[in-house]
């Protein structure tokens, strides 16, 4: 989701709370069909009792199993090895940006 400028002022906001009718504001309606965020699996918003049938996974666990998942459905890349280089170089550049020595390694 990406802050709109637009964004009511907090009266604005405060009234329409108030009045119940926040979801049904122009400014909510501009945007609905494209600003919309679902967590993925690893966020679980089911109640105690369906966490608890499910082994009451704690977030690093459920964090863990989805990267397992995830590697052992990885496919390599066919993409010529030019761009592939290309690719990992542009990475690499902005993960260190970001405090990472560099990228994960993935299975061959």
């Amino acid at each position: 989701m990406e802050p709109k400028e637009d964004f009511p002022a907090m009266g604005i906001f405060r009234e329409l709370l108030q009045e119940k009718h926040l979801l049904i504001s122009e400014h909510t309606r501009r945007y609905l069909k494209t600003e919309y965020f679902f967590p993925g699996p690893v966020i679980d918003r089911a109640r105690r009792s369906r966490w608890e049938e499910k082994g009451s996974l704690t977030l690093g666990q459920r964090a863990h199993q989805e990267v397992e998942k995830l590697l052992e459905s990885y496919q390599p890349s066919t993409l010529p090895e030019d761009i592939k280089k290309e690719l990992t170089k542009l990475m690499t550049a902005e993960a260190r940006r970001h405090g990472q020595k560099s990228l994960p390694n993935l299975p061959e």
